[in-house]
């Protein structure tokens, strides 16, 4: 079987998405079930992905890094150029790339649909393309990877697409990264790193205050130091995003502003070493398809609360403290409360081995079958 893989959606490895297809393509290389993988991506992005015996490149200018080029490149030269010539399926790992011209079968993975559930998510532009052009896109598609159940109802409810086309297939994480590390020296490192001498707890997230919920973590944890006095930092781990600026002016008006540090952009590297060190981590996300962050904090030992809503306690299996995030009251609650639970301590265990079973070989193995049922035309 030849695949060709469309990669324009790396941006520099700074997305959930762009792990998802990092790390799918090395297990795809590890499990070797594809005869060759034909990965289509521009140049600026290429040395992300590890080189292997299966994989072949056909390299773009980084100008077709931007999205809006990138849409056009999906749908002018790849269909019109001989870049698919003996290839029996493409895949394309982010429904917004989805070629109107078919030239093989399609198979695309879907993995949330936010923008049809947050309103003012992106710029008016961006929403109407996802409103109104995508759903004509995913119904090209000749079968669909989702990433949770509830995707899949997502996509079943909003696009009117066929459910027994649909693929539910769990991400993994990549176990040789995240894993716990000794407290202390990574507390050590955070330090270092980040200048935290003090108990913090984190939230790993780009700043998106509409859909990651930013301002109502600010809220709850303005509470939390007004009612217990403490020397605890909150460690907002993640890049810039769409309305970030309007949740750095918020938390310079606020009374907890000297306790309030971000990281900017952070390496993989540096994330399970900042799980590790925190007292909590806390995901408070509005909407999610999956959530790699729970699973990466609870695979690195490190006591996790999160978000009861979009996928986020199918994820979890309910297996950590959740909350309503939209309720500030709650979210408080919820922290301080685990926070002050040594029973909740005693659950760390069963939740890193839980967290394991999220394997990419798995993952690699029921993609590949899903582009045997594609191409069987089930």
């Amino acid at each position: 079987m030849n695949v060709a893989l469309s990669s324009f959606v790396l941006q520099g490895g700074r997305s959930g998405v762009a792990r998802y297809i990092i790390d799918l393509v090395k297990a795809m290389g590890d499990v070797k079930q594809v005869e060759t993988l034909k990965m289509l991506l521009p140049e600026n992005d290429s040395h992300l992905i590890a080189k292997n015996d299966h994989l072949k490149f056909n390299i773009s200018t980084s100008l077709f890094s931007n999205p809006v080029l990138s849409i056009l490149w999906h749908n002018s030269y790849l269909p019109l150029s001989g870049v698919l010539k003996n290839i029996d399926l493409l895949h394309v790992p982010s429904y917004r790339r989805i070629p109107y011209v078919k030239k093989c079968p399609l198979i695309a993975t879907v993995h949330d649909l936010a923008t049809f559930n947050i309103d003012g998510k992106y710029d008016k532009m961006r929403m109407f393309y996802n409103r109104k052009i995508v759903p004509s896109l995913i119904k090209r598609c000749d079968r669909i990877i989702t990433v949770s159940e509830f995707s899949k109802k997502d996509i079943v409810k909003f696009i009117g697409y066929d459910e027994d086309k649909i693929d539910v297939i769990y991400s993994g994480i990549n176990q040789n990264l995240f894993y716990p590390r000794i407290k202390e020296y990574a507390k050590q490192q955070v330090k270092e790193e980040f200048g935290i001498d003090s108990p913090f707890l984190c939230y790993v997230s780009r700043i998106e205050p509409k859909g990651k919920n930013h301002f109502r973590l600010l809220e709850a944890f303005e509470k939390f130091k007004k009612l217990h006095p403490s020397d605890y930092k909150l460690l907002l781990v993640g890049s810039d995003w769409n309305g970030a600026a309007e949740f750095y002016q918020r938390v310079d008006e606020s009374p907890v502003k000297d306790d309030v540090v971000f990281t900017g952009f952070t390496a993989s590297a540096m994330l399970p070493v900042i799980y590790s060190a925190a007292e909590l981590c806390v995901y408070p996300s509005l909407f999610e398809g999956f959530g790699f962050p729970v699973i990466e904090a609870m695979a690195c030992g490190a006591p996790v609360i999160c978000s009861n809503t979009s996928s986020l306690l199918e994820i979890s299996e309910g297996r950590t403290p959740n909350f309503d995030p939209y309720s500030v009251e709650d979210i408080y609650s919820c922290i301080t409360k685990t926070l002050e639970s040594s029973h909740y301590l005693q659950d760390i265990e069963k939740n890193f081995d839980y967290a394991n079973s999220f394997c990419w070989d798995r993952t690699a193995k029921n993609v590949y079958a899903s582009y045997e049922k594609c191409l069987a035309g089930l």
